[in-house]
């Protein structure tokens, strides 16, 4: 897994709070299709702070099996003058039903400089497993099965699985255990939730955001005493607002750029 997607990960599972159903039911959820949001990946180095990559994610309906279920895709691209040193192209989408935010589908295609990664996952959730075509890190195509639990997430629809969850009963302080696939892994990690800050963000001003932190993997970019910030909106949309880990050189922030379609007015912007 290269670093940028490794920032993507961190990134998408950052936030996600504890509750008793892992996939909440229709009348929790808090989107529609036709859903956008755009985000800018900023890289921050002392007197530099470049916009590096523009990611979009969009909410809408779709087919699977011949069942209407929602369709999640995120995209990443690398900013047009940071492509002349490092082009880079992220795409991950998941399929899940109109009632529930559990996976059904998972499909990954990474293009960074010259590394390629590709996920292709079938949830079989009666067996407790991922039937996965994979190519990743030049090891070839892999066909397999990945043993998983309920509360198993991909890297999309762990976005729309944290906005679906009541954080009313938490309280800072709180840690809580979260688990996401990706490649021929299960990531196990724990995130810690913070409380409510205001937070100013370019374009759309101060917000209301919730805040949750999470201790990242000691490694190339990190050195095991990080930790990533991320806020979401403190309305009943739930939206990602930004993101914000210290890298050993510099850091890496996402802050929402454009918001379009939401299921609710945006009541976090402050007045």
């Amino acid at each position: 897994m290269k670093k940028l997607t490794l920032i993507l990960c961190a990134l998408l599972v950052a936030a996600m709070a504890s509750a008793q159903n892992c996939f909440p039911t229709a009348s929790e959820l808090p989107f529609k299709a036709g859903e956008k949001i755009r985000m800018g990946l900023y890289f921050k180095w002392g007197a530099v702070n470049t916009e590096v990559a523009t990611g979009d994610l969009a909410l809408t309906e779709s087919a699977l099996n011949g069942k209407s279920v929602y369709k999640a895709s995120l995209i990443a691209d690398s900013a047009p003058f940071f492509s002349v040193f490092y082009d880079m192209h992220e795409r991950f989408e998941t399929w899940f039903a109109l009632d529930a935010v559990r996976p059904l589908k998972y499909y990954r295609n990474t293009k960074q400089g010259d590394y390629r990664a590709f996920n292709n996952y079938i949830y079989d959730w009666d067996k407790k497993e991922i039937h996965a075509d994979i190519n990743f890190e030049g090891r070839g195509q892999q066909i397999l099965d990945i043993p998983i639990h309920d509360c198993v997430c991909d890297i999309t629809s762990i976005l729309f699985y944290v906005r679906s969850l009541d954080f009313s009963g938490l309280t800072p302080g709180k840690k809580i255990p979260i688990s996401f696939a990706i490649d021929d892994t299960v990531f196990d990690i724990v995130m810690t939730y913070r409380g409510k800050d205001t937070v100013k963000v370019k374009r759309i001003g101060k917000v209301n955001a919730i805040r949750f932190s999470c201790q990242v993997v000691s490694g190339a970019m990190f050195d095991g005493e990080t930790e990533m910030t991320i806020w979401f909106s403190d309305d009943s949309n739930r939206v990602p607002v930004g993101f914000m880990a210290p890298l050993r050189i510099g850091s890496v922030q996402g802050w929402v750029k454009q918001i379009e379609n939401l299921k609710y007015p945006f009541e976090a912007r402050v007045k």
